[in-house]
This record gives structure tokens, sequence and C-alpha cells, in this order.
């Protein structure tokens, strides 16, 4: 491939595998963004703060969410939090949560995002023997489309122009009538 992808500082200082706390990331709510389902699905793990935004805690977490209007309009977004469908771009960390009375800790926030496409990488060239081939068919096509098109248009041109002429005739007849009744009335009233 022309681009290669490189390793983040997490990956090359091997802190991925560090809690939320030791990243130095705040908030008494733990949450899991997960991506995909079954043994192939990637977890990452955070915390938040109720109140704070989902959009920043993914951001924080290195959780990529796909994102389109950013007010939860168009649902690109859209997660499944522990049954309930909300849009990350817009909605926060819940402020009713209550935590457990024996352990005093939040239940976890399991966030399942929609998983994302990894994206075309081009090869580089601007002009290939197959672009060149392509381009001149589509000239081909164009060429061949103008010539139906001129020929509709003339004979529709030739329609119009027929009944202009009629129209014209119509016109003409219609004021020799008007010239003749004006004469005879004239003629009449001498």
């Amino acid at each position: 491939p022309k681009w290669k992808k490189k390793a983040t500082l997490a990956e090359v200082t091997g802190t991925r595998e560090l809690s939320a706390q030791d990243k130095g990331l705040i908030g008494s709510v733990p949450i899991t963004f997960q991506q995909g389902i079954g043994e192939s699905a990637t977890l990452i793990q955070t915390t938040g703060m109720p109140g704070q935004s989902l959009k920043l805690v993914a951001s924080q977490a290195g959780q990529y969410i796909k994102y389109s209007c950013g007010k939860g309009e168009c649902g690109t977004c859209e997660a499944l939090c522990n049954g309930k469908y909300l849009r990350p771009c817009v909605d926060v960390v819940p402020t009713d949560l209550s935590p457990d009375p024996t352990t005093n800790e939040y239940a976890p926030l399991v966030i399942q995002v929609k998983g994302t496409k990894a994206k075309v990488v081009s090869s580089g060239k601007f002009f290939s023997v197959k672009s060149f081939i392509l381009g001149f068919w589509n000239n081909l096509l164009g060429m061949a489309g103008f010539v139906r098109d001129r020929r509709k248009a003339r004979k529709n041109w030739e329609e119009r122009m027929s009944k202009e002429d009629e129209i014209k005739r119509l016109t003409e007849e219609k004021k020799r009538k008007k010239a003749e009744e004006a004469a005879a009335d004239a003629a009449n009233n001498v």
C-alpha cells in the first residue's frame, strides 16, 4: 500500500494496558466502547463524569465515532447503550445513575458504536490505460447522444416553425377581415 499506518504513542510506549485513572482520565462512571460483536469486537475502557459529553469521553479514550451533522439529527453517530439508542454527538453520560450502595461504584455503561470501514487508498496514478479507454468511451457516448438529441430538437423546431407560420397566416386573415369590415362600415356610413 501507498500509506502505512504508523504506531501511535500509546502503542509505542505500551500505555494501552493502563487503566483510565493511570492515563489521567477522570470520572466515576466506567464506560466501555464496543466496536463489533463477539470475539472480533474491540473494547476501549474509560471513565466519565455524569453530565460529561459522550463525544468528549470517546475522544479522550481514542474511540473514533463517525459524525455528520453534530446536532443529533442525522443519526450517523447513533450507538446502543445498555439497550437504549443514543447519539453521542449530543448526549451526555447519564446524571440519574445511582452508585451501588455496597461498593459505592457506578454500573458500567457499554456503548456499542458502529464499525467504520477502512478508507480506500488511491493508487496514486492519475492516468492509466483504463482511464484513457473509459474517457474515450464516455466521449463517444456523449457524441452519439448529442447527435440523437439534435435530431429530436430539429424535428421539434420544424414543428414549432410550422405552427408559428399557421398563427401568422391566421393573424393576417383576421386583420384583413377586420380591415374589410371597417371599409364596409365606412362605405355604409357615407
